[in-house]
């Protein structure tokens, strides 16, 4: 069976220990819910390092470098194991930083996890992989093409990771349509390589570009081995000696902390951690405790450190009697300490396995950012920088005007309606959508497992209604045509009339519902 399988898996993956490898500390195996606990990650993802330029106006090269070259071991590490574990889902996402800046890659080899947890709650022609396509290369893009499972794939996603690192840009974020970024990146099209791009302050820069260029190369065979990368990179990371490095994380450590004083400051008080809950529930009025409870119905912050609360708690089949005793710790101090971890429920009606992935913090109140879509690759590369500049512009340009065949077009354009009116309306909604809306779409969508505990979190955290608008839209963009239709029906069921016309269309599942 699946569940079988899963757990299996679970097993497999918590013998994966490594540095660079994010531990699984133990599994939660419950008739109605199968949870897996792991170390949990101070500093958040590299996605917000890269991209919270609030927090951290600067990164030094040399804890870039070193970043870069621990995915490389970790993700080496994986691909050495036998069998072979591949990561099939690689993005600044799923890279997590310890105390120390350090990596932890997460979420590897869950593909079998995303594809149960997804199969029920976005439409059969949603994007591929719901939203990360920005990392996968395009041999993958039609699901219906059976491909041989490869550690190509990884070092693809590297690439796009790599360019993401130097930059500190979203990959293609002028790019609105999806379709127009898979068709570019199909014909051979990738980023802009060019000094407006990756500076040429960038140490090393020839190779970079060079591993890039490799990494993201339309046919697989031309892609480097992730130990080719780390070859490469070694000597570059010698390069900076261990005061830099150092000197370099404790820059970050203030930049940090500055900024949530500043937060402070402006909130005229600390944010009280016990309000923010991954695990918000539908009701209020029902606090329950049963084992056999949905998550949803499960705050976090009714479980106190009193042990007695905790026979309360499901029973859990722990893969060694040491990781039993984390465990336990862990359901402790879990008012203080809210994991990072994946929840799969099994859904006793249909059979069918939904997942909900959360990471927040402790008192730093720093979220996990969810995907965003419009992020993307490139496979030619030219040996000078001159070349390089005039090349990468050439292709910026035949991105963004370069026509889509109707055929390519045609294959999805019918399933995109809601995807794509929104985008048409992005604006008008950002401006009118109520606060009263904007709380049933959120409801609506956690209820039907199509919104991530993470991304709610990043959403309701946002100051303004307006920014929680946007960052709704900006996960809509990335969550598929089901995701959208709620959306659109919420906007109707509140007679918000400023953005008529409606397109004609009724999700699936509030049909299920009416």
């Amino acid at each position: 069976s699946d569940r079988k399988h899963l757990l299996k898996e679970a097993e497999i993956l918590h013998k994966a220990r490594f540095s660079y490898v994010l531990p699984i500390l133990g599994i939660c195996n419950e008739p109605e819910f199968l949870g897996i606990v792991t170390e949990y990650m101070t500093n958040g993802s590299l996605n917000q390092l890269l991209h919270g330029k609030d927090v951290y106006p600067d990164i030094p090269w040399c804890l870039r470098f070193r970043i870069l070259y621990e995915i490389a071991l970790g993700v080496n590490y994986l691909h050495n194991m036998n069998p072979p574990l591949l990561h099939h889902d690689l993005k600044t996402q799923n890279i997590l930083l310890d105390d120390e800046f350090h990596v932890k890659i997460a979420d590897f080899g869950m593909s079998k996890w995303r594809v149960i947890s997804m199969s029920q709650s976005r439409s059969e022609t949603s994007l591929p992989e719901g939203g990360t396509i920005i990392y996968m290369p395009p041999e993958d893009y039609n699901p219906s093409q059976k491909t041989r499972a490869s550690v190509k794939h990884d070092i693809y996603s590297y690439a796009i990771i790599m360019w993401e690192v130097m930059s500190r840009k979203q990959p293609f974020e002028e790019v609105i349509n999806p379709l127009q970024i898979m068709y570019s990146v199909s014909q051979g099209q990738r980023l802009d390589l060019s000094e407006e791009s990756l500076s040429m302050d960038i140490p090393h820069r020839v190779l970079i570009i060079r591993l890039i260029g490799s990494g993201w190369a339309q046919n697989p065979d031309e892609r480097p081995s992730f130990l080719k990368c780390l070859i490469d990179l070694e000597p570059v990371l010698r390069t900076f000696d261990e005061i830099a490095m150092l000197e370099a994380v404790i820059l970050l450590k203030r930049s940090k902390s500055l900024y949530e004083s500043r937060c402070i400051c402006k909130s005229g008080k600390k944010a009280d951690v016990e309000q923010i809950s991954l695990n918000i529930p539908l009701n209020p009025q029902e606090e329950t405790y049963s084992g056999s409870i949905q998550c949803d119905a499960l705050p976090l912050r009714s479980m106190s450190p009193d042990v007695s609360r905790l026979k309360s708690v499901p029973k859990c089949n722990i893969l060694s009697s040491e990781l039993y005793l984390t465990y336990i710790r862990i359901l402790f101090f879990l008012s203080h300490k809210i994991l990072h971890c994946r929840i799969i429920y099994l859904d006793g009606n249909s059979g069918v396995l939904h997942s909900l992935s959360s990471q927040s913090t402790d008192e730093n109140i720093s979220v996990t950012q969810s995907a965003k879509l419009l992020e993307h690759p490139y496979s030619y590369f030219p040996s000078s920088d001159k070349s390089i500049s005039g090349a990468s512009n050439s292709a910026s340009c035949m991105l963004r005007s370069s026509p889509i065949p109707s055929d390519f077009v045609l294959e999805t354009i019918q399933q995109n309606v809601a995807h794509q009116w929104i985008q048409s309306k992005r604006e008008e909604i950002i401006d009118q959508m109520t606060e009263a809306c904007l709380n049933q779409s959120l409801d609506a969508l956690l209820s039907r497992f199509l919104l991530m505990k993470e991304d709610y979190e990043l959403i309701s955290t946002k100051p303004t209604r307006t920014s929680k608008v946007r960052q709704l839209l900006d996960t809509s963009d990335s969550q598929g045509e089901e995701f959208a239709r709620i959306i659109i029906q919420k906007l109707k069921d509140n007679k918000q009339l400023g953005l008529q016309p409606y397109p004609d269309i009724v999700s699936n599942s509030l049909r299920l519902h009416l």
